[in-house]
């Protein structure tokens, strides 16, 4: 996810969350690497564990240097809490570093850079204050490791820290960071 809600689930959604994703990364771990290197350039894909939390995101992204790529993304979110009900949609992008590979695998491996994402809330609920919306901003940083697969399909756990710049009234809970775990085609 790029952003995040406190939505006080228990302990027993964060546990079968928190499983469910060890259990995607080992079984990732132990499928086997395309041996043939292939270049990479540009990817599409969107983060199914978001839809857990009520946000679709589709991402792009296009390598511009032999260690280097920049991402783009666009998000749509529904919220509900009580009194609170949003929605949002948002557009962000981060320029990624992949140091710790060879050249040839292009977007493939660990990458960590820089991110900003803006979002735009708006209020759709019967309301008992003067709560409508607005406009949020964010700056952090991601890392994330990405398995490019035979059939260019690709698999990409995803951490972010976030910064907001600012806050609005009724979203209380923003939380600054979020887990992700893309997948998507690469070409």
């Amino acid at each position: 996810m790029f952003f995040s809600i406190n939505l006080n689930f228990g302990v027993s959604m964060i546990k079968k969350v928190s499983i469910s994703i060890i259990a995607i990364l080992l079984l990732l771990i132990a499928v086997p690497q395309n041996s043939a290197a292939k270049e990479y350039h540009q990817q599409i894909s969107v983060d199914p564990l978001g839809l857990i939390f009520g946000m679709f995101n589709v991402q792009y992204e296009k390598q511009y240097s032999a260690k280097n790529s920049f991402t783009a993304n666009l998000q749509y979110w529904g919220y509900s809490s009580g009194i609170y009900k949003w929605s949002a949609i948002g557009v962000g992008g981060s320029w990624r570093f992949y140091l710790m590979q060879d050249d040839i695998l292009a977007i493939r491996g660990f990458s960590f850079g820089p991110l900003a994402q803006i979002n735009y809330w708006s209020w759709t609920g019967s309301s008992v204050s003067s709560l409508d919306g607005g406009l949020s901003v964010s700056i952090g940083g991601e890392a994330s490791y990405k398995w490019i697969f035979d059939n260019d399909f690709s698999v990409e756990p995803t951490f972010k820290l976030f910064f907001p710049l600012n806050n609005l009234e009724g979203l209380g809970g923003l939380q600054s960071y979020g887990l992700g775990c893309n997948i998507g085609y690469a070409w």
